[in-house]
């Protein structure tokens, strides 16, 4: 009997590089918003609000790597971690949405939708990456057999 080899699935390692990704972007930006002298002043984020941003980027980074180890419970960490920071991003996009984003120049409006749908995306992608099938099997620790159906159909018939 051929024992199957643990595989990650594909469906997590997308998720997770897009995780590390956005995560790395908004850890970035954060350092370009409070270090850059061609930002006002009056745009730098509070301590408050910047230790909550770091905090949330910084865990879903983590997270995203402890799930890549297999941890057992690394999927339920990054889930969290996803939905934190995609969840406050999806809330501020919509707040935004409907307040006066006239404000905030023209075309403010397609780029905060366009925005609300991408985010909405990345947790999509985070959700079926973390609640499939082949990802409850990995995490749990049983090697995904590979699919031996044609040649079960084949011995059916003889």
């Amino acid at each position: 009997m051929v024992e199957a080899v643990r595989k990650r699935p594909i469906r997590l390692w997308v998720a997770v590089v897009i995780n590390v990704l956005v995560g790395l972007i908004s850890l970035g930006f954060l350092a370009f918003l409070v270090t850059s002298a061609r930002v006002p002043a009056a745009l730098h984020p509070s301590v408050t609000t910047l230790a909550w941003a770091v905090c949330t980027a910084g865990f879903l980074i983590v997270a995203s790597i402890v799930a890549l180890l297999g941890k057992p419970y690394g999927r339920y960490i990054m889930l969290l971690a996803a939905v934190v920071f995609y969840g406050a991003l999806i809330a501020q996009n919509v707040v935004a949405l409907n307040g006066p984003y006239a404000a905030l120049g023209q075309g403010a409006g397609a780029k905060l939708a366009a925005n609300l749908v991408r985010t909405s995306l990345e947790l999509a992608i985070n959700l079926w990456a973390l609640l499939s099938l082949k990802t409850r099997k990995y995490f749990n620790g049983a090697a995904v057999a590979p699919n031996h159906s044609f040649q079960r159909t084949r011995c059916a018939r003889r």
